[in-house]
C-alpha cells in the first residue's frame, strides 16, 4: 500500500512596519508598528497543528460574470493532470478538515475583474463567509484571502452537506489560485494504491520522491492586503512634527507540482507550505 505524507509543512505570515515621527528640531521616535510573525509549528497528522494533506490549483480563469462552485471534500471533476478529483501525485482527495484555505486573485493591481468568494448554492462551506462586491469583500487585481485554524477540530468539511465553494468573476475576466492545507480524519498516511500514479497516468513527469507546496503573497509599498488588493500608507503632520511609516508583508512559496504544470516534479509524497492568515488591512 502507498504512503502518503506532508513532509515538513509549513505556515507562516510576516507584517510588519516602522512608525517614525520626526520632530522640527530632527529629533525622532520610533516604534515597530505592526510587528507580525505568525509561524505555527505544524507537522504530518491530523491532531493539532497538523495536516496531512495538500492541494492547490493555479490561475484558473473566469470569464467576466462567470462563476465556477468547488467541492473541497473531493474536489469532484477538477483534474490537476493526474485524473478527475485526483491530488498532485495521483491519489484520490478527501478533505475532512481544513487547517488552511488561501486565494489570491491574480489580476494585476488596477486590472478590471474582482473576485467574489462564498459559500456554494446547496451545500455551501459556511466557514468562508461572503466576499462580494455589494459588501466590499471582493478581491481585486493581487487581493489575497487566508484562513487558518490549526486547532484539533480545523475548519469543518462534510461531504453533501457542507463543503461547496463558489468563485465568481465580477467586473471582468480574472484568473485566480487556490491553495490548502487539510486533514483526511480517517486516513492519517496510507493511499490507496488502486489510485496510484500509473506511467500511463501523466506523461513528462519526474520520479522524485517527494513534492511540495507552499503559499505566497507579497505586498510590499503599494500591493495588495487579504480580502483587498489595496495597501495603504498614511501621513500626518501637526505643528513641528511629521510622520512617516513603511511597511512590508512578506511571504514565501513555491508550487505544489502536478505534471500538468512546468517543470515540475511528481511524487508519492507531499510536503506542504502555507503563508498567510486571514487579515486584511
Amino acid at each position: 500500500m502507498a504512503i502518503r505524507v506532508l513532509t515538513a509543512p509549513k505556515l507562516s505570515v510576516r507584517m510588519t512596519a516602522t512608525v517614525q515621527n520626526t520632530l522640527d528640531d530632527g529629533r525622532a521616535t520610533t516604534v515597530a508598528h505592526p510587528l507580525l510573525n505568525y509561524a505555527p509549528s505544524l507537522s504530518n497528522g491530523i491532531g493539532p497543528n497538523q495536516a496531512n494533506r495538500g492541494w492547490q490549483s493555479t490561475n484558473r480563469p473566469l470569464a467576466n460574470g462567470a462563476n465556477e462552485t468547488l467541492d473541497l471534500y473531493d474536489f469532484a471533476g477538477v483534474d490537476l493532470g493526474a485524473g478527475a478529483g485526483l491530488d498532485g501525485v495521483g491519489q484520490a482527495v478527501v478533505h475532512e478538515e481544513i487547517v488552511a484555505i488561501a486565494i489570491v486573485n491574480e489580476n494585476a493591481i488596477g486590472a478590471a475583474g474582482q473576485l467574489e468568494i462564498r459559500p456554494g448554492p446547496g451545500n455551501g462551506w459556511s466557514p468562508i463567509g461572503i466576499h462580494t462586491v455589494a459588501n466590499g469583500g471582493a478581491l481585486r487585481g493581487q487581493g489575497f484571502l487566508m484562513k487558518v485554524q490549526p486547532a484539533d477540530d480545523g475548519f469543518d468539511v462534510t461531504d453533501a452537506a457542507n463543503h461547496l465553494i463558489r468563485f465568481t468573476s465580477n467586473g471582468g475576466a480574472l484568473t485566480y489560485s487556490i491553495y490548502l492545507l487539510a486533514r483526511h480524519d480517517d486516513d492519517e498516511s496510507s493511499s490507496s494504491t488502486s489510485s496510484s500514479l500509473s506511467s500511463s497516468s501523466w506523461s513528462s513527469t519526474s520520479s522524485s520522491s517527494s513534492s511540495t507546496s507552499s503559499i505566497s503573497a507579497s505586498s510590499s509599498s503599494g500591493s495588495q492586503t487579504s480580502s483587498s488588493s489595496q495597501s495603504s500608507s498614511s501621513s500626518s503632520t501637526s505643528s513641528s512634527s511629521s510622520e512617516s511609516s513603511s511597511s512590508s508583508i512578506s511571504t514565501s512559496t513555491s508550487s505544489l507540482s502536478p505534471s500538468s504544470w512546468s517543470s515540475q516534479s511528481v511524487s508519492s509524497s507531499e510536503s506542504s507550505s502555507v503563508s498567510s492568515s486571514s487579515w486584511s488591512s
